[in-house]
C-alpha cells in the first residue's frame, strides 16, 4: 500500500505537459484522460477505471488528500504542485 516514502520531500520529478500537474512521488500514477492523481496504480488508479472508462474517484470510494486520490488507509506519497497562469506552481489541496 502507498504511503509517504522518501520522494515526500524530493524536487518535482514528473510532470503532465497537458494540464500542468507535478508530482514528487515516483509511486504515482497521474490518469492521461483525466488528469486526475492517485496514490498509485494498482490502488486509486485501477480503481478509477470501470468498464475501460474514468469514473469520478469519489463515486468509486476514494478521497482525496493533498490532490492525490487514495483508497482507504493511505496517505499521500508526495507533494502535489499545479501550474497556475502566472507561472507558477501552486499546492494542490
Amino acid at each position: 500500500m502507498a504511503g509517504r516514502d522518501v520522494d515526500y520531500d524530493r524536487p518535482t520529478l514528473l510532470s503532465c505537459g497537458r494540464c500542468g500537474v507535478r508530482w514528487t512521488a515516483l509511486s504515482a500514477a497521474h490518469c492521461p484522460s483525466c488528469h486526475e492523481t492517485f496514490a498509485g496504480v494498482s490502488t486509486g488508479f485501477d480503481t478509477h477505471r470501470v468498464d475501460g472508462r474514468c469514473a469520478p474517484p469519489d463515486q468509486v470510494g476514494l478521497h482525496r488528500d493533498g490532490g492525490y486520490w487514495l483508497t482507504n488507509g493511505e496517505r499521500a506519497p508526495g507533494k502535489l504542485l499545479v501550474v497556475g497562469s502566472d507561472s507558477r506552481a501552486h499546492p494542490v489541496d
